[in-house]
């Protein structure tokens, strides 16, 4: 189909949350079952910790998506003043890219977010080997604030050339002791953060009772105590930051050892 024909639409209560996370559909397991399990957070969040946009054939399926959230609800490791938007993700499936959809997704998004009054839009870029992509947003006129150990964070101003921003930093310190306890952040906002959960949870039943799983909700409280809004964190270290392999999260629990 071609992308003319493709719309853009404010996602809204009523949709179906099977359409949600177009990035992921037809990839194999693991991922169905933490594509379901982001599909659930957003159709429970909806409104509240995310908004967002789809952008549909006209039988309804998504073939594009972009997510974000005002500052003062967004689920986020870092204290941004009111009145910015944070971007969480955008995708455009890989058969519809090279078209303009991501660009008319993204310029959509933009003018709405002008209408609203928003000083501007605050995005994190995870860097290549952490579940990160090309990074575009220099291009389209966004500037650096901060860079972390994984990741950076961009600025588009609309209303206000600067704002401000700071890092929460985590309150946890590394440990040592048996049994090794693993606390997991599970952010729900990306299935490949997911995927690696549920991956942890196999691995973890190898070594019984030598090791402590414990999973936490992402929410305004998690994100004051770890500072990230996913990871895995073994003996209060974040070792594990979403995607690994099978084999890379049973040695980072034995390195533990």
């Amino acid at each position: 189909m071609p992308v003319k024909d493709v719309i853009v639409r404010r996602l809204r209560p009523t949709d179906d949350p099977e359409q949600a996370f177009c990035c992921m559909d037809g990839v194999p397991t693991p991922w169905p079952e933490a594509l379901c399990t982001c599909r659930r957070w957003l159709a429970e969040n909806l409104g509240r910790h995310v908004e967002g946009y789809h952008s549909v054939l006209a039988d309804g399926t998504a073939v594009g998506h972009l997510y974000y959230a005002p500052a003062e609800r967004a689920l986020i490791p870092y204290q941004v003043e009111p009145g910015v938007v944070v971007l969480y993700c955008e995708w455009v499936q890989q058969r519809y890219q090279g078209a303009g959809l991501g660009r008319r997704q993204f310029s959509i998004f933009l003018d709405a977010m002008r209408q609203s009054g928003a000083k501007g839009i605050l995005v994190e870029w995870r860097r290549p080997g952490a579940a990160g992509g090309s990074e575009p947003y220099p291009r389209r006129g966004f500037k650096s604030l901060l860079r972390r150990e994984d990741a950076e964070l961009y600025y588009l101003p609309i209303t206000q050339q600067e704002i401000r921003v700071t890092v929460q930093p985590p309150r946890l310190r590394p440990w040592r002791g048996r049994p090794v306890e693993i606390q997991v952040l599970a952010g729900y906002r990306c299935p490949v953060d997911v995927a690696t959960l549920l991956l942890l949870r196999q691995v973890a039943q190898e070594f019984r009772d030598q090791v402590v799983l414990r999973e936490l909700v992402l929410s305004p409280q998690t994100l004051s105590e770890f500072g990230s809004v996913a990871g895995i964190l073994i003996n209060g270290r974040r070792t594990l930051f979403g995607g690994e392999t099978e084999e890379s999260i049973r040695q980072a629990i034995l390195e533990a050892f």
